[in-house]
């Protein structure tokens, strides 16, 4: 008879504080196997980047050993998802699968889709849990700040005592940050990420950094200091959302700032601008169409004439416009730009290079490492 396992199954969640399916799939008894698995189409699409796995790759060596603390390292599989499921599936018996919900792009819709019908086919219990503050089938927006703000209030979920584990000869080998699979070449840096490098960010940025955080959020240069850099780490799960609003309003009270001045104003605003993160997430959830339509069907075919040339003079910062060029090449260097001038690009793009915005939105997505669909 097959041995019985739970799987958690990791996507845009890669910690083990704060997450939901690893307590619950634990919490079972049954042998738990935490795996992320790498899909090679997801790779070949035009949003996804070296860059991104880059983060990834430093965000799954560093999961791997918190569950190797907790008894069963992570498993890193290569393959379609419900491939990978089918033979997992056929060595052991699956009685439960507990992953996040991903509020993502059509592909990982589609894709997770596919995980229901399969679950449901083999007659596998798919536990699904809230991830950020996304509220899904959210029958009213009129709700949506207050179901976001209660659970933003609810308590840390605290990281399994241990992970029940399974006797497994091959856990699968990380791929390294060089393979083809992963597209072009980066050309510049990227951030380092994992969850002890989002800790250290997250306190230099509440002990030190935000000292000027409001004052510096809109110039280019200093924002890349005094802003949180956490963006990545939110992302890609090295931290949760959750964790860092709890550790914003604590450290807010304790009043224990290495630089005084409106350094609670600074981290007000920044924890507002937390919500407003989930509340652009929400509205891809809400609308998911708006990852291919305009939002307003009147603009529709405007822009379909392609530029090649203006395209390529705003992709490499190549246009004249000194403030443009400068924005460009800094985000193709090192993956991040202060949001505010993420919208000055994107808005030359639209309306002073007239190009499509579905086409600059590939580029971008791709030069980001924090890379969030919504």
């Amino acid at each position: 008879m097959k041995q019985q396992i739970n799987i958690v199954w990791f996507k845009r969640d890669l910690r083990v504080n704060d997450h939901a399916p690893l307590f619950h799939a634990t919490s079972e008894g049954r042998p738990v196997l935490p795996i992320y698995v790498i899909e090679p189409q997801y790779w070949q699409q035009s949003f996804a980047s070296r860059r991104h796995w880059s983060f990834i790759h430093d965000c799954l060596h560093d999961l791997r050993d918190q569950t190797d603390l907790l008894g069963q390292a992570l498993i890193v599989r290569e393959g379609e998802i419900c491939d990978v499921f089918n033979d997992i599936n056929y060595k052991y018996t699956i009685k439960g699968i507990f992953c996040h919900e991903e509020c993502g792009n059509n592909w990982t819709y589609q894709r997770d889709k596919a995980v229901i019908t399969w679950c449901a086919n083999n007659h596998i219990s798919l536990h699904e849990f809230p991830h950020n503050g996304v509220v899904r089938r959210l029958k009213s927006r009129d709700d949506w700040a207050k179901k976001r703000h209660s659970r933003m209030a609810e308590p840390l979920i605290r990281a399994p005592e241990k992970i029940p584990s399974l006797k497994l000869e091959f856990i699968g080998e990380i791929p390294s940050v060089q393979n083809p699979m992963f597209g072009d070449a980066i050309n510049g840096t990227v951030q380092t990420g994992g969850r002890q490098a989002g800790l250290n960010t997250l306190n230099s940025f509440l002990t030190q950094r935000s000292s000027f955080y409001i004052q510096t959020i809109s110039n280019p240069r200093q924002s890349e200091y005094h802003c949180s850099r956490l963006s990545a780490h939110l992302t890609w799960g090295s931290l949760s959302v959750r964790e860092v609003v709890k550790a914003v309003k604590k450290h807010a009270q304790t009043g224990n700032f290495e630089h005084q001045g409106n350094q609670k104003r600074n981290l007000t605003a920044f924890n507002s601008r937390l919500s407003w993160r989930c509340h652009f997430m929400q509205k891809l959830e809400d609308q998911p169409a708006i990852e291919f339509e305009c939002m307003h069907s009147a603009y529709e075919g405007i822009r379909e004439d392609d530029n090649p040339t203006f395209f390529d003079a705003w992709a490499e910062g190549k246009t004249g416009y000194p403030i443009v060029d400068a924005c460009m090449r800094s985000l193709n260097h090192r993956g991040w730009i202060t949001f505010r001038m993420r919208a000055m690009l994107v808005s030359f793009a639209s309306y002073h290079l007239w190009l499509d915005w579905r086409k600059t939105g590939y580029h971008l997505a791709r030069v980001f490492t924090d890379y969030e669909p919504g």
